[in-house]
């Protein structure tokens, strides 16, 4: 019996370049393998191990997008599914970023991809992994807005809506737009492109990110005020407007000071990590007076003062989410807008490779050489920092699991305890006891955004005794909570593991971790 063949009509696809794919796909191996331990086991932090079920809705903190973001992934804290949806992410990302700094070389183009998925912030976004997918949605969206801003003629009105959506997820993400921004026209300097052309495109580009600012905290007024709530005094959030000016300007030496810090001093990276990036460090200052000289920057001075001061201003670009969290600590996961300084050496080093290639000379292929070298040491560095940080992780949750267990044990041999008696917990376990994991973990412990103490705290005991270990925990009543945390009872307790540290009081399990302050 005979078939006819029909032709179908090709589906429409979208154009995309060798470089956009090269990047993309390099960014997915990498980013899977580098990431792997994590999205096949449940890693909790201090945040994470109360959200295992979340729906993100944070709006008193800002982030009136976030549930959005984390709607891909259901509510659920499910490894697998926010780690295939974030180094998708992280990977469109990557092909963008390759793009809008023109990378063309194909070993350029895979070791910065490589480097954006393996960057040790990224083990601190995954460590809160019930926001992970939105974050870097976000990210992807402030890159996607650099790109229709360079490229299209109405892509600024694009942007600014792309990043104050990204700013109502995550406003630390805001720095990679910025930063791509702003080496655009410091490349666009270096490459020869007229001197008011560029000025007028940073002008444009400042007003995008001061726009898309403006539309941010318009949105979270308005929502505000909807909801009958108000910001919470969250990384300086609530201080965000004209009256605060003075206190931002006062954060931008320590903008400048944290930025160099982490490449030069790290504590939370070894001494080979370190020795690295101030390798990448020398390299792209090389990379940039030899460029300068082929380009005859120097015999051109108004093109060198505007190069200069352009430079000058990345470290307050890459960090200047420092400036906005007045009077809050920066956690490793608000900069990874620092791994644009490696592509920067890398696109450098093209500009110079490019030179070199069309003067005829084969010193282009000592230069990729170098590149090439120190981009693989910094990926491999990022890739075992990131699992130093998981396996830190893992051990916390170990050991506070198997803490958990043996509290629980002494709770539920108290005379008298039922699965309906409430527990309280007090205080904060010694760290001369059971209070921190192994010490090796000292260094790296930044990174994760937490410290390394174990996750039975005020915070997430209960949390831990109830997710973890399953036990039930039942509510307390008023005239239960004041008997125990509005009287002098605590005080007279002595502090785990003591005899006499686990009582039963007035139909409540008592457990004093450490001492109580109220």
């Amino acid at each position: 019996m005979e078939h006819n063949t029909i032709q179908w009509p090709a589906l429409p696809m979208p154009r995309v370049s060798p470089e956009f794919r090269l990047a993309f796909f390099t960014a997915c191996l990498t980013g899977f393998i580098t990431h792997l331990y994590l999205f096949t086991n449940m890693l909790l932090n201090h945040d994470s191990v109360h959200s295992i079920v979340s729906a993100n809705d944070v709006l008193s903190s800002g982030r009136w997008s976030a549930w959005l973001l984390s709607s891909l992934s259901t509510h659920f804290q499910m490894p697998v599914v926010i780690g295939l949806i974030s180094i998708l992410a992280l990977a469109l990302a990557a092909g963008l970023t390759v793009r809008i700094l023109g990378l063309t070389h194909r070993g350029n183009i895979v070791m910065a991809a490589a480097l954006l998925v393996t960057f040790p912030s990224l083990s601190g976004i995954f460590s809160y992994l019930f926001t992970a997918d939105a974050y870097c949605l976000a990210l992807l969206l402030n890159t996607l807005a650099v790109c229709c801003a360079k490229k299209y003629r109405w892509g600024w009105a694009v942007a600014i809506v792309l990043m104050a959506v990204a700013c109502g997820t995550y406003q630390a993400f805001l720095c990679y737009a910025v930063g791509l921004f702003l080496f655009d026209c410091i490349l666009m300097l270096l490459e020869g492109e007229a001197i008011l052309q560029v000025i007028w495109k940073g002008f444009i580009y400042v007003g995008i990110c001061a726009a898309s600012l403006v539309l941010y905290l318009v949105v979270l007024k308005v929502l505000l005020l909807a909801a009958h709530t108000e910001l919470v005094d969250y990384q300086g959030l609530n201080r965000i407007g004209l009256d605060g000016l003075a206190a931002f300007w006062e954060q931008i030496p320590e903008a400048y000071a944290s930025f160099f810090t982490y490449f030069f001093q790290p504590s939370h990276l070894n001494r080979f990590y370190q020795l690295v990036q101030q390798a990448v460090f020398l390299f792209l200052t090389a990379m940039l007076l030899w460029l300068a000289a082929l380009n005859g920057l120097f015999r051109d001075i108004p093109r060198l003062l505007l190069t200069a001061g352009g430079l000058a201003l990345v470290p307050l670009a890459l960090n200047f989410v420092t400036v906005l969290a007045v009077g809050s600590v920066v956690h490793h996961l608000m900069i990874y807008s620092f791994v644009l300084v490696f592509l920067l050496a890398i696109k450098f080093a093209e500009l110079v490779m490019e030179k070199l290639f069309s003067a005829g000379s084969s010193g282009w292929m000592g230069v990729l050489g170098v590149n090439l070298a120190l981009c693989a040491l910094l990926v491999w560095c990022g890739f075992y920092t990131n699992n130093i940080s998981y396996l830190r992780l893992q051990i916390r949750y170990d050991q506070s699991v198997a803490l958990a267990n043996r509290i629980v044990a002494r709770v539920e041999s108290l005379e008298g305890y039922t699965p309906d008696t409430p527990i309280a917990l007090a205080g904060v376990l010694s760290d001369r006891a059971y209070g921190r994991t192994i010490p090796a973990f000292s260094d790296p412990e930044a990174i994760t955004g937490t410290d390394d103490s174990l996750l039975l705290h005020y915070y997430s005991a209960h949390d831990v005794l109830e997710y973890c270990i399953g036990l039930r925990m039942p509510r307390f009543t008023r005239e239960q909570w004041d008997s125990v945390y509005r009287s002098d009872l605590i005080n007279g307790m002595p502090c785990w593991p003591a005899k006499g540290s686990v009582i039963l009081y007035n139909g409540v399990a008592v457990v004093k971790l450490g001492e109580f302050e109220g």
